[in-house]
């Protein structure tokens, strides 16, 4: 009966069409079911046998190497086509979008990842999202990346059927990372309803290093559901919108429930309760702004606001983009079956194209809704491209980039004093009153006191006034920058005697200046 089967259903590979014909003659064939839909037929009513040469007439090179359907049902025979036509316009726009949003996510999510790592402070909300960052880069390119180039190349994808432990491999990571990322936004989410339900508790329970156990804890147990993948080629994609077959065509009736929970796992019960979690920390999040807004400071109540809206945008973009999977799926579970020639197959087929766009278009956008609610994110991606390109002007990362950064004085010693480090930069020129006065109180005692010395005290008090020191102060977590006119060596030259005396009196009678 194969061997019939086969010899009926032979189809070109040239023509995107004719991969979806493929695809449909592999799984007609591995289910051992009958293939009306390639079988000929010879005597068609003369309305169904006008109606469908015109839909095949609008696109011949969708039907190359198709025969029309042995259907009793003229109806159901004509709406099959219309989908196939469908389907086949869908293929056209589809592949390159697919190609489009895996290029321009990789690049947002590298970015975003980028920035994450590179803050000062890091919370346990930037470490989540930082994994997630990560988690959507890998899963972009394991479950669109490869069949993509699989579809593409005919002998790479000989080469995965071939290759059973390739194979398995792929399919183990392919469902780790649809199934990981998805908890990581679960664990975001209750990470946020905690610190609004339990302000107090919030600082012990989510800290940075219980956030890396819950990460690591998370993806163990994913680890041990995905395990089956090694025995069970078929995964929870059995229909795949690549046209790709799995690799393995035997069936694991005892792995069925296995794969159907990890369905639920992904596509279902994370978007219950990320929608639960959501719905309550927006009540609370309104009924605390009605209570408490006027006893709370404006800087804590910007910190707390900047964490919600990213939780809430986050949670928003998963639910709206994976209710749809979640539904088709739920759908394919009710009404799946291994005649793959059905009305429903061809339905979910063509829905899967849609879903699959808006789950791509789900991990490719997280990018904005950072750039939206984190401070300064602008500037550490700024400052980060800058060091990238070697440009001189970059400031902390995490700090607004100012123009007047850096005090570009070429016959100064400059001082810079951070928040982790200290960078000096040493500008000087000899200035040789200053060496002179110097050596002139190196030879003077606390207990001789002449007249000279008391006018001459006289005259740098009133240098001093003159010359006073000018501090410009923003912020208080602000690089400070102090420009002194010394030379490198000028400390070295001071005795153990006389150093106080002159760290407390002529250092600071150089005109300093404290910059930002």
């Amino acid at each position: 009966m194969r061997n019939n089967l086969t010899s009926a259903c032979k189809i070109e590979q040239t023509k995107s069409s004719s991969k979806l014909i493929n695809f449909l003659t592999k799984l007609c064939l591995l289910s051992d079911t009958s293939c009306p839909i390639m079988n000929l037929t010879t005597s068609e009513p003369a309305v169904c046998q006008t109606a469908t040469e015109n839909i095949i007439n609008r696109s011949p090179k969708c039907f190359e190497g198709l025969s029309s359907p042995n259907l009793t049902d003229c109806n159901q025979k004509v709406f099959i086509l219309r989908l196939f036509l469908f389907h086949c316009y869908i293929d056209r726009l589809f592949f390159p979008t697919v190609t489009s949003l895996v290029v321009i996510g990789t690049l947002l999510n590298l970015f975003s990842l980028c920035c994450f790592l590179k803050m000062n402070k890091r919370n346990s909300q930037n470490v989540y999202l930082s994994v997630l960052s990560l988690s959507d880069t890998i899963n972009l390119h394991i479950n669109f990346t490869i069949p993509l180039l699989r579809g593409w190349s005919e002998q790479l994808d000989l080469f995965f059927d071939s290759s059973k432990v390739l194979c398995r491999i792929n399919g183990f990571f392919t469902e780790f990372f649809l199934i990981f990322p998805t908890w990581i936004i679960v664990l975001l989410t209750c990470e946020r309803l905690i610190s609004i339900m339990w302000p107090l508790k919030c600082y012990s329970l989510y800290t940075h290093r219980r956030a890396k156990i819950s990460i690591i804890f998370l993806a163990f147990f994913i680890m041990i559901l995905c395990l089956y993948r090694f025995v069970d080629l078929k995964g929870i994609d059995q229909v795949s919108v690549f046209s790709i077959t799995a690799c393995d065509d035997r069936w694991h009736k005892s792995l069925d429930f296995i794969v159907k929970s990890n369905l639920i796992i992904w596509a279902i019960l994370p978007e219950c309760l990320t929608l639960i979690m959501s719905l309550i920390i927006i009540y609370n999040i309104k009924l605390a702004t009605q209570l408490f807004q006027p006893c709370q400071s404006k800087a804590r109540q910007t910190k707390y606001n900047q964490a919600n809206k990213t939780v809430l945008l986050i949670s928003i973009l998963f639910i709206v983009c994976h209710t749809p999977t979640g539904m088709v799926i739920t759908w394919h579970l009710i009404h799946g079956t291994q005649d793959y020639m059905t009305l429903e197959f061809f339905i979910i087929l063509v829905s899967r194209k849609f879903t699959v766009i808006l789950y791509e278009i789900s991990l490719c956008c997280k990018f904005f809704i950072y750039n939206r609610t984190f401070q300064n994110f602008k500037n550490i991606l700024h400052t980060s491209l800058s060091r990238f390109t070697r440009q001189s002007n970059s400031a902390k990362l995490g700090r607004p980039v100012l123009g007047m950064n850096y005090v570009r004085n070429q016959h100064a010693k400059t001082f810079q004093f951070g928040q982790n480090k200290r960078h000096r930069n040493y500008l000087a020129k000899e200035t040789d009153n200053l060496v002179r006065l110097q050596k002139r109180n190196s030879g003077k005692t606390s207990t001789s006191a002449s007249q000279g010395s008391r006018d001459q005290q006289q005259q740098q008090q009133q240098q001093q006034q003159q010359q006073h020191m000018t501090v410009l102060m923003m912020k208080s977590n602000v690089d400070i920058q102090v420009a002194l006119l010394d030379t490198p060596n000028l400390l070295r030259r001071f005795t153990t005697d006389t150093k106080e005396t002159s760290n407390n009196r002529l250092l600071w009678r150089c005109k300093p200046q404290t910059t930002l």
